[in-house]
């Protein structure tokens, strides 16, 4: 084999092994999530799926746009909330997401820790500058129900 050879494998090689260490050292953003979809067309009052859960959950959305709203009022103020069978549901917390609005790749969460056992979902309470005006997109949701990781 010629020096020639024997420089280009040891590239190789150092090359390969680098690439395995970047990609251990890059976490999968949605491994660890409860569940995870997109949001398409919301208004006001539009519910996620229920999930159940107990002492902690994250909400995360990614790359959001809300439609009709202009660009000051790229904005969902979010409800957390708990079914409650056979009565009115509960009103856990109440956010806004904003981050997810600036571009592809950004995200907006919040958590909240503390919980009841129950059955929660989340509600898209004023999108835009609310009342219907507008719709809601996100290329990503998801939710968390281990504090864990």
């Amino acid at each position: 084999m010629t020096t020639r050879s024997r420089r280009l494998q040891r590239v190789g090689t150092i090359a390969g092994m680098a690439a395995a260490a970047l990609f251990v050292l890059v976490p999968n953003a949605q491994a660890d999530w409860t569940w995870t979809s997109y949001i398409s067309s919301w208004t006001d009052g539009n519910t996620s799926r229920r999930w159940d859960d107990e002492a902690y959950n994250e909400i995360s959305f990614e790359n959001c746009y809300a439609q009709y709203a202009g660009s000051s009022d790229q904005q969902v103020v979010v409800k957390r909330r708990i079914d409650v069978t056979l009565d009115y549901d509960v009103t856990v917390d109440t956010f806004t997401f904003s981050n997810c609005f600036k571009g592809n790749g950004y995200y907006s969460t919040d958590t909240q820790t503390g919980l009841d056992s129950a059955s929660y979902y989340f509600e898209a309470d004023k999108i835009g500058t609310g009342g219907s005006c507008c719709l809601l997109f996100t290329d990503w949701v998801g939710v968390d129900t281990t504090q864990a990781d």
